[in-house]
């Protein structure tokens, strides 16, 4: 265990050097929950607040998207050298949450302070967990559809049928961000039940990662065991 931890922080330590390269994605990340919150400003605080939710949700997913594809040459030789697929997603999965709890933070702070949120506490718990649904949903993606342009739409539908759909049809409830977007909504009003909506996002969280890892493990498994073609004389 203590070695697969080992093993995952490496992969962590090269993710988050990676993404403090790219300062001009760190922008962007922070950059769509903040246009969609102000642009929705004047409507209502809950369609604002559930709106800025959903965008950080889309952020930090196709940033865990586009980690694992920029990765699919390099975790064969890496699991070639002894590391384990789910060490990967493990490394990946913990730096991107870490990552986006300091977002997770900041964004709950303004908008309580700015749509006077009743439930600070059930604001910030309902926007977390829109980012650890959302960092499963983009790993799973990106092991699903291993290319940049059919992970990129599939994440665009799935948050467009989610800002579409108000919290209260019935379909939302088929949704992976149903639990996070109740608790967003109730924090700004006169509240309503935490275990139910928690438990939601956290199982849907839950089967996005184990999927995530049965399918890349067996991607990365089947690149590095391509067998090498032998000229016969």
């Amino acid at each position: 265990m203590r070695r697969s931890l080992r093993r995952a922080t490496v992969v962590a330590e090269m993710q988050a050097r990676e993404l403090l390269r790219r300062r001009t994605a760190i922008v962007m990340l922070l950059a769509l929950p903040l246009a969609l919150y102000g642009a929705l400003a004047g409507t209502s605080p809950q369609i604002a607040s559930a709106a800025a939710g959903v965008g950080l949700g889309w952020s930090v997913a196709g940033a865990a998207l586009f980690s694992v594809l920029a990765s699919r040459r390099v975790d064969p030789r890496l699991v070639l050298v002894g590391f384990r697929p789910f060490e990967l997603l493990l490394g990946r999965l913990l730096f991107l949450l870490a990552f986006s709890m300091v977002l997770v933070g900041a964004f709950s702070a303004l908008i309580s302070e700015v749509s006077n949120a009743a439930h600070p506490w059930v604001l910030a718990l309902g926007i977390g967990l829109t980012t650890v649904v959302a960092v499963p949903l983009g790993l799973a993606l990106a092991a699903l559809l291993p290319r940049e342009l059919e992970g990129t739409l599939a994440l665009i539908g799935v948050v467009g049928i989610q800002l579409a759909l108000p919290v209260t049809a019935t379909l939302a409830a088929f949704l992976p961000l149903y639990g996070p977007l109740r608790l967003i909504e109730g924090s700004l009003a006169n509240g309503g039940a935490v275990a139910v909506p928690s438990l939601h996002a956290l199982g849907f969280a839950a089967g996005f990662l184990s999927l995530a890892v049965a399918l890349w493990a067996r991607r990365v498994r089947a690149r590095a065991h391509v067998p090498v073609p032998v000229e016969t004389p």
